[in-house]
């Protein structure tokens, strides 16, 4: 059941919460003296503030600053503690030049704020590679959907009416459910009217406990949802509400002997009373003889579990009449086909049991009490659909036999029974079946039979008009070049773009104000790339290529080489991981040119390079001989001695590390997995082992660098000098400007990471002109914004899925129609008023904040507010 949540709290969706009211105690002035230009002004209580100042056509020609006046650290420069400010400007910009473009104007603003802007990217029908699909009986579609490229998963259940028009999503589940519905999954705080999900892993969005991809079995609204992951089954209430398991197919009293690659096909009675299982059976590898089969589970037995006797185990059903293999040899299963003789099944409303069986070859009919009632020759049934009027079959013929592992499929419309049975029509379809199969059902659009058959991220629509079965467009229609994987976020601030990255290798270009764009391309080819920072020149860094493996090299917006005095665009040859996407750990631009790339200098042991504005490497303090040399005869290794990376800038650092900045003043951010002694979690998750194992800091470094003792121990540098802050798990920052804790995920080992200790998924975060710092808490389903001091200027959202703030019908913005809710309708779901699920990363611009919804599969974009502000001319 949903119910509507009336009400989010300012605090948690959009308030910076310092001051509920402020305003200037007094008034903002700016008058020229002999040494620039003196602003004055004071505010009446505790907030934040900003700075800047103005040309005439009202543009920002020097972000003069911003911090928090009156919080619990002094501001940062040039703010001085207290509520009255006096600061001088020298007349030039944010890279110490001298300014034209007057008269000048000075603005002040403070105590900011969100509202909710739109949303950049989303496509209700690209959501990953399909892996199960079924229909109600009122002909509506259920799609599930997990795998991407590079390992990336995320579970997504999505509903979609007859003729595939979105209509909402059920996982991960939505905000305007009963708490007590979903308590297993989130807990509900009863103040703030919000969810926090439980995250199970901290590589992919994992907000369910399920034991590897979920796959639909039935919906309908007698029995709700029924589903299974590995060799278990869940249930689930139609809006997504009140899922329950797991419950073992068979208990291990059973001793069940099944091979892994058989992965059992489930049909369920039109009742719900009992769940019917095929394709188990103990078999081999590579059997050789019929008997190498297990004969206490032998392949085409039919199981049947009474779901009214809880924990009772599946017993036997039917068995196919197979031939005496001795004297008919047939195909054997092996695990490349992943096929026993009793393969698919289905049940129609009478509560029979159909079995396409692929030894015999024919589907065959059997009645509620286990008995034969008609076998129907058809050739290599692979699936098989009965339509509940007629009677028909639809079945899904391989063309090449087993026990091959793939083969082409056509599509057979058989009327009537046994000997009576013909073929009446069939469709080629341009579509192979593979080890795991595809996923089929029968629906209707009004009264004409549909087939739905989903494999990889296509979805296509057969349907019966009776004389013939024909492919047909349905309203189910993916953009073009939809963005599937939303894995990291850049932000240009001057021209308001965001490029998001797949963390694979597409990247991606929107225009912020108006969601339009889509694939970074080039000639009307992908430009591919797997990380990129933008240059305040406007520049673009890019790390590219389609592997995990590729140069640095640096571009215009119009993605053409930009060469640096050297020559060339291109500045090293960089490394990293391939597991959770690419692993590439972020990428900064500084003021002049210069620029920092964090890379292996040896297996799974991770720096920070620097690159100066001519194109040549940086002489660092730490690691010098510690690095491997390029081959002579690559590109890299033919460079000149001076653009060789031969030390690191910031290094060690934990192999957990990514995201990389640098601000206006030079200074370098990184992102890693270290938080301070003195760190206390957010209230709410002292005890949550997701926020307290992923959670880590963004560490402010000075242009000389800095290193991190025990991240490497066996490469600590001797006698490392600056300011030390000792960090949990053994690890001390050394020469740290600041630690700014709270980001996550950084991905590794401890609890919802993985054998391999997988580093691969990190955050990307943002720091603006004036300093200021934003990032985000995929265990928060928060973005945060903090002053270069560290006090907490604003945070902002609270979990939701696809449908809060998602107008129905609208489409991808990047696909031209309008993403604006107040331009296209009403959302499917009003609240919360910033929705995330899994935020993995944030930029900034002067007026926008932007946050990539790793989970939800799209940008949200909040706009700048303030409680008050004041603009006055220079005199």
């Amino acid at each position: 059941m949903r119910i509507l949540v009336l009400s989010i709290l300012t605090l948690v969706t959009a308030g910076s919460g310092l001051c509920s009211d402020v305003n200037f105690a007094a008034p903002l002035s700016a008058a020229k003296t002999k040494d620039g230009t003196v602003i004055t002004f004071a505010v009446s209580a505790k907030t934040d503030v900003e700075v800047s100042v103005l040309n005439a056509k009202g543009e920002v020609v020097r972000h003069l600053a911003a911090g928090v006046l009156g919080g619990e650290k002094p501001p940062p420069e040039p703010l001085k503690p207290g509520l009255s400010q006096s600061l001088t400007w020298d007349g030039k910009d944010d890279f110490g030049k001298a300014v034209d473009g007057g008269p000048f104007k000075v603005r002040a603003c403070a105590g900011i704020g969100v509202k909710f802007g739109r949303m950049i990217g989303e496509d209700p029908y690209t959501f990953g590679a399909i892996d199960s699909i079924t229909t109600d009986q009122d002909g509506n579609l259920y799609i599930t959907a997990s795998s991407s490229e590079c390992y990336q998963s995320a579970q997504i259940l999505r509903v979609f009416n007859p003729e595939g028009k979105y209509l909402r999503t059920l996982i991960p589940f939505a905000a305007d459910l009963k708490p007590e519905s979903i308590s297993g999954l989130a807990t509900w705080n009863a103040a703030t009217k919000t969810f926090s999900p439980k995250n199970y892993s901290s590589g992919n969005p994992t907000l369910y406990p399920f034991p590897g991809n979920i796959r639909l079995v039935s919906a309908s609204k007698q029995t709700g949802l029924v589903m299974t992951a590995e060799t278990t089954l869940w249930h689930m209430d139609l809006d997504g509400s009140n899922l329950k398991g797991p419950n073992a197919m068979w208990s291990p009293g059973a001793k069940l002997v099944n091979a892994g690659w058989n992965k059992p096909q489930l049909a369920v009675s039109p009742d719900g009373k009992y769940i019917y299982y095929s394709n188990v059976a103990g078999t081999q590898y590579e059997p050789k003889k019929f008997s190498d089969t297990n004969p206490a589970w032998p392949q085409g037995r039919v199981y049947r579990q009474d779901t009214s006797k809880p924990g009772s185990d599946p017993v036997k059903f039917y068995d196919l009449e197979l031939p005496d293999w001795e004297k008919t040899k047939f195909w054997l299963p092996n695990a490349w086909n992943c096929r026993t003789a009793a393969y698919h099944i289905v049940t129609d409303a009478k509560g029979h049991v159909y079995i396409c069986d692929l030894v015999n070859q024919e589907i065959v009919e059997v009645d509620a009490d286990g008995k034969k009632v008609s076998a129907t020759k058809v050739p290599w049934p692979e699936q098989v659909q009965v339509d509940q009027k007629t009677g028909n079959y639809y079945v899904f013929s391989r063309v090449t036999p087993l026990p091959n592992e793939g083969s082409p499929i056509k599509l057979l419309k058989i009327v009537g029974r046994g000997a009576d049975a013909k073929i009446a029509t069939e469709l080629p379809l341009t579509m192979n079946v593979n080890r795991a199969g595809f996923g089929t059902c029968l629906g209707h659009m009004g009264e004409a039979p549909v087939l739905w058959i989903g494999a990889g991220t296509t979805l296509l629509c057969v349907k019966d008009d009776g004389a013939k079965l024909a492919l047909i467009e349905s309203a189910f229609k993916p953009a073009p070049d939809a963005q599937l994987d939303f894995g990291r976020i850049f932000v240009d601030s001057v021209h308001d773009e965001v490029y998001t990255n797949n963390a694979h290798k597409c990247l991606y270009r929107y225009d912020g104000k108006t969601g339009q764009g889509g694939l970074l391309k080039k000639n009307g080819k992908p430009f591919y790339g797997v990380d990129m920072a933008i240059g305040y020149d406007d520049s673009l860094y890019i790390r590219t290529g389609e592997s995990h493996v590729g140069p640095l090299e640096r571009f215009t917006r119009e993605l053409e080489p930009l060469p640096f005095a050297t020559g060339t665009n291109r500045l090293w040859e960089i490394y990293s991981r391939m597991g959770i996407g690419f692993c590439d750990k972020g990428l900064g631009a500084g003021p002049n040119g210069e620029c920092y790339v964090s890379y292996m200098y040896d297996w799974n042991k991770y720096f920070v390079a620097g690159f100066g504005g001519d194109g040549k490497a940086i002489k660092g303090k730490y690691l010098d001989g510690k690095m491997k040399k390029p081959e002579p005869a690559s590109w890299a290794g033919k460079l000149s001695a001076d653009r060789w990376v031969t030390s690191a800038v910031v290094g060690p650092i934990p192999a957990s590390s990514g995201g990389i900045a640098v601000d206006a003043s030079g200074n370098i951010y990184v992102g890693m997995l270290v938080q301070p002694k003195t760190f206390t979690p957010e209230a709410g998750f002292e005890k949550d082992p997701a926020y307290n194992t992923w959670t880590g800091s963004i560490v402010k470094f000075p242009p000389s660098g800095g290193t991190v003792l025990g991240a490497v121990a066996a490469d600590d540098p001797a006698n490392a000098e600056g300011t030390k802050t000792v960090c949990g798990g053994n690890l001390t920052v050394v020469g740290a400007l600041n630690v700014y804790p709270g980001v996550a995920p950084f991905s590794g080992g401890g609890y919802g990471g993985n054998s391999s200790c997988c580093v691969c998924r990190v955050p990307r975060f943002g720091v603006d002109r004036y300093g200021r710092i934003v990032y985000t808490n995929v265990t928060t389903c928060s973005a945060t914004m903090i002053d270069n001091a560290g006090n907490k200027m604003l945070e902002f959202g609270a979990y939701g899925n696809f449908d809060s703030q998602y107008v129905s019908g609208a489409g991808p913005a990047g696909a031209g129609s309008p993403g604006d809710t107040a331009k296209s309708g009403k959302p499917v779901i009003g609240f919360p008023e910033f929705p995330l699920a899994w935020p993995s990363g944030a930029g900034s611009s002067d007026k926008y904040i932007y946050v990539n919804d790793t989970y939800n599969k799209r940008v949200l974009r909040a706009d700048k507010t303030w409680k008050c502000e004041a603009a006055c001319a220079i005199k």
